[in-house]
This record gives structure tokens, sequence and C-alpha cells, in this order.
């Protein structure tokens, strides 16, 4: 059955599976960081330094991982256009994914090592960060030579608490992530990535290692938009 928009018209989208592969290095499958912190540093963390973009976790190693995209999602239609209606083609917008402008984000994740721990027993705080082609910094949006590392290019936008410059996840590790859960972290958002080719997760932590591991296991991001012969219908 389809979703309806407003207006009554079909709604479609595409749905992407986020290959779950560590940059410089060939293992594919489920991701473990740890965490940046042990501590309620992470609670209130926002970032101001070079360092907050590549931390490494209390135990060692990174606290952070760079996603790959497999394509660009972004969702402008910029100069696109088609020009003829033959065979179905979409004139004007070009794009069915323009028409709405619309991402969802989902992501199957394992907090802690506890199976059962209790409700918000097992937590951490998380950053994401995308990076964004031509622009002078990946990841600042600071827009100079010189970047301003209080201006993160997270998703969406924004570096204060509740924001994906630091929010709350909590849950459970168990069965080798048979439980570990779905978590919808963006719904019909407007924009988030823009002209990116790479998510990056921080875990920032806030309790032990063994309460605030992270371990990524899947990860979809859903482009949203409207089904009909032109932009305008």
């Amino acid at each position: 059955m389809a979703i309806l928009s407003s207006s009554g018209l079909p709604i479609g989208f595409m749905q992407i599976p986020i290959p779950i592969v560590q940059r410089a290095s060939p293992n594919i499958g489920m991701i473990t960081l740890n965490p940046r912190y042990n501590n309620s540093t992470a609670h209130t963390k926002l970032f101001d330094s070079a360092g907050d973009y590549t931390p490494g976790a209390a135990a060692g190693g990174n606290a952070y991982i760079d996603l790959t995209l497999p394509m660009f999602p972004h969702h402008s239609t910029w100069y696109n256009k088609t020009h003829d209606t033959n065979n179905g083609r979409r004139t004007n917008a070009g794009t069915a994914i323009g028409d709405i402008s619309k991402v969802s984000l989902w992501a199957q994740l394992g907090v802690g090592d506890s199976p059962h721990p209790g409700e918000d027993y097992s937590y951490t705080h998380l950053a994401m960060l995308s990076n964004q082609a031509g622009s002078y910094h990946a990841f600042q949006t600071t827009n100079s030579p010189s970047p301003n590392y209080s201006e993160p290019r997270t998703l969406g936008g924004g570096n204060s608490l509740g924001t994906f410059a630091n929010f709350k996840v909590s849950g459970q590790y168990y069965a080798g992530g048979a439980y570990g859960g779905w978590y919808c972290l963006a719904n019909y958002s407007n924009g988030l990535f823009g002209s990116s080719d790479m998510i990056r997760i921080i875990n920032l932590g806030g309790n032990t290692d063994e309460r605030s591991r992270l371990r990524i296991i899947d990860f979809v991001y859903i482009l949203h938009g409207r089904l009909g012969s032109t932009g305008n219908s």
C-alpha cells in the first residue's frame, strides 16, 4: 500500500544500506568503538578543538569510525532537468527526491556488553559528522581557510546538546547483536548530508567501557521523494 502525501499523491523512497566497512581496513562486519570518556565529561562535550574530530578512546585506539556512503545522498535538483515525457520521464525537477528532500536514518546498535542490563544502565553519547565535497574543510563549516573548530559539520548542523554534536543512546548487547535493536536517529528530516560521501561516528561515552562500548551492526539511510510524471504532480 502506497504512502500518500497531504495532497493524496504517493510518496516513494530509496532505502540505502551503508556497507559497514572500516576505512584503511578490509574488515567487513560489526564495528566496535570504545568510548572516548569513561566519565561525565561526555555528557556535555561539544566540538571546540582539532582533537575533537579524531579522538582516541580511553582504552586506546580510535573512538571514531568513518562509514563510506555508497552514493552521494544529496537531494537538491541543482541544474538537473529532463525535457520530455516519453517513457514516463519526469520533467521539471528531474528527480523525485528533490520534490520532498527528506531523509531518514536508522542504525542497529549494541550498547555496552551486558544482555538485559535494565533501562539506561548501558548508555553512551554519540556525535555524527559528514564531510563536504568542494568546501574549505571537510568536517567544519567555516567558510575561510582557517577552520573554526566550534563549527562542526554535524548531520543537520548544530553544535549543541541534543543535536548530532552530542546525543545519548542506551540499550544492550546480546547474542552477537541479534538483539541489538534498531534506533531511529532521524525521521523524515531536512538535509542531514549535503554533498557527502562519508559519515563519521564518534563514541563520546560517559561510563566504563563495559557500559559505554558501542557496536555498529547495520546502518541505513532512506531518501524520500514524491512519485509522479512531473515535479508539480
